[in-house]
């Protein structure tokens, strides 16, 4: 038979291994409970905390003059189930630039003309050149026309 100094020792353990399951839980936990910290610099800048230090020393994305390009199908041949024609949108900050073909030749599935777009990095800007007039017999661009995209300044 059980004594009562024996049953309160196997409730005492039972709570003392949930207290301890308890504080491991928190343990594990409390890294993420952390409040995170975040720090932008710019090429050349040095960041010093205690024993950490960081040093920027090459470009980001979207910052000093790095466009984003993304590629994808223009024109689609559902019969061979295949991409005839990619155009490339460019992206930097909230500026867009798209390459793509302007005029298609859907007798041969070419791209007689396409667009281009050129970044100008300093002036955060994109140059894009388009064909204004177009001779479809001989399939050649006769004027060309660039627009300005970004802001003005």
């Amino acid at each position: 038979m059980c004594s009562p100094i024996s049953a309160l020792t196997v409730e005492d353990m039972i709570m003392n291994l949930r207290l301890l399951l308890l504080l491991l839980a928190f343990l594990i936990a409390l890294p993420g409970i952390t409040v995170a910290k975040e720090v932008h610099l710019k090429k050349g800048e040095v960041y010093r905390e205690r024993d950490l230090s960081v040093i920027c020393e090459g470009s980001q994305a979207g910052f000093l003059g790095q466009a984003i390009a993304l590629r994808e199908c223009q024109y689609w041949d559902d019969f061979d189930k295949k991409c005839l024609f990619e155009k490339t949108v460019y992206t930097y900050n909230d500026l867009e630039c798209v390459e793509e073909c302007q005029h298609w030749d859907s007798f041969n599935n070419v791209c007689n003309y396409q667009t281009k777009c050129t970044f100008y990095p300093r002036q955060e800007t994109f140059v894009l050149k388009t064909c204004a007039e177009f001779d479809d017999y001989s399939g050649k661009c006769l004027k060309s026309r660039e627009e300005k995209i970004g802001a003005s300044r």
